[in-house]
């Protein structure tokens, strides 16, 4: 894989569906596009990889996914 290129797109709630864990073990964001994408974790931000792009997820979205990571460490699947 290339060298994502940085960019100044985020992902907001517009964009947002839901977040989900993959069965490999790790956290994926649902966008409007219908596809997912593994999230990333590049210290207190988060990113997807999306066309070899970096796109930080804006605010509220973190706080969307952090609460859905919550929940399912709290109840399981």
């Amino acid at each position: 894989m290339n060298k994502a290129e940085l960019s100044k797109e985020e992902i907001t709630k517009e964009d947002y569906i839901l977040t989900n864990i993959n069965l490999d073990g790790y956290y994926v964001i649902k966008l409007k596009d219908g596809k997912s994408y593994k999230i990333y974790k590049e210290g207190k931000k988060d990113y997807i990889l999306k066309d070899n792009k970096k796109l930080y997820l804006d605010k509220q979205v973190r706080n969307l996914v952090l609460s859905s990571i919550r929940e399912y460490e709290r109840y399981g699947i």
